[in-house]
């Protein structure tokens, strides 16, 4: 037997989307996410400063890394139709954004507010980022060793194609990361201003399908 829980959402929103939200907490969490101000866009430039991510895939995970993931055709090195990038004002602000967009408030702000298929532009560059959070030398920290965890936990998918031959995609395991990611939002939740049963929720949101032991960034 399935529950269904209904919440009032504003009326007066700055969105299109309408939140799937089903509890007093998420409404809470919500509503401190939409006071801030800034939005990642503000951070946004025409510059080298690159982050990486993929558009499709990945179902309960999001990956977002400041190198381009390998992929090769045939031996050749490649791009994936998969992968793009945005572009950001400074390369000091790289990896605290990277720490910001991998975290779990991140998946939940993604899940109650896009389609929870595609990875768009407009799901990134629309999210509420305390101006706060570019200059904190632990996000920095914690998205250093959340890349280099990545880096180390991946593998080289191989799939052979007919139309398209032998191609070899970096696939990474970020379910073996999820302490730091959780760190990530111990963090965070002081530029929030989350409590520590809003911190709790977040941290465990989705937890039991996010950390099946198939889950990886690829399907």
């Amino acid at each position: 037997m399935f529950k269904i829980n209904y919440m009032e959402v504003q009326h007066q929103r700055p969105a299109f989307w309408i939140p799937k939200i089903g509890d007093e907490i998420e409404s809470s969490v919500l509503k401190k996410c939409l006071i801030i101000k800034t939005l990642l866009k503000d951070f946004a430039a025409n510059s080298n400063y690159r982050v990486y991510y993929r558009t499709t895939g990945g179902l309960y995970w999001k990956v977002f890394t400041d190198f381009a993931p390998v992929f090769n055709v045939n031996n050749v090195q490649g791009h994936s139709t998969r992968e793009t990038s945005f572009t950001l004002l400074k390369p000091e602000i790289i990896r605290p954004v990277i720490a910001v967009l991998s975290s779990n408030t991140f998946w939940w702000w993604y899940t109650v507010t896009s389609n929870c298929r595609d990875l768009n532009p407009y799901d990134i560059q629309n999210f509420p980022i305390p101006i706060s959070t570019l200059s904190d030398k632990k996000l920095v920290f914690l998205a250093s060793r959340y890349i280099t965890d990545l880096k180390k936990n991946s593998t080289m998918q191989v799939r052979n194609q007919q139309q398209t031959g032998i191609t070899e995609t970096q696939s990474f395991k970020i379910q073996k990361s999820k302490p730091i990611l959780d760190d990530i939002d111990r963090v965070l939740a002081q530029h929030y201003g989350f409590t520590d049963e809003e911190l709790d929720f977040i941290i465990n949101y989705d937890i039991k399908y996010r950390m099946g032991r198939d889950n990886e960034d690829e399907e």
